[in-house]
């Protein structure tokens, strides 16, 4: 009987270092299968240049920019940051670097009650 008891002891070692060994192998293939689409990805690019279609395989979706002048005709006289950020549908940050734009361009000035009022060829 012992016999018996340590072949189903040895064979349960075998079993366990075989798991091991498998899930590593595992662990491995899916690596590599990450590896291999990442170049097949790399050699569509690659290949869609050559082609001459570049701009349509690295770039995403085009958007269109913002035309600060556009919307600094929109306002009115006066008005304030929040009226510009209303216009533009930009977050502040944005609307308070086009202001500053605006006002070393000359287009708009800060006026005496806070705000902003426009200047020269922007008020007409």
């Amino acid at each position: 009987m012992p016999r018996a008891k340590r072949s189903r002891s040895a064979f349960n070692v075998l079993k366990k270092q075989a798991n091991k060994v498998l899930g590593s192998l595992r662990r491995e293939i899916a690596q590599k299968e990450k590896e291999l689409s990442s170049l097949r990805q790399d050699a569509q690019r690659l290949q869609s240049v050559v082609n001459g279609k570049a701009s349509a395989a690295v770039a995403g979706p085009v958007r269109q920019r913002l035309d600060w002048n556009l919307i600094l005709k929109e306002l009115p006289g006066t008005f304030s940051s929040h009226e510009v950020g209303v216009k533009s549908g930009k977050p502040m940050e944005q609307v308070y670097a086009g202001l500053n734009r605006w006002i070393k361009d000359r287009k708009v000035r800060k006026a005496k009650q806070g705000g902003y009022e426009k200047m020269g060829a922007a008020a007409r």
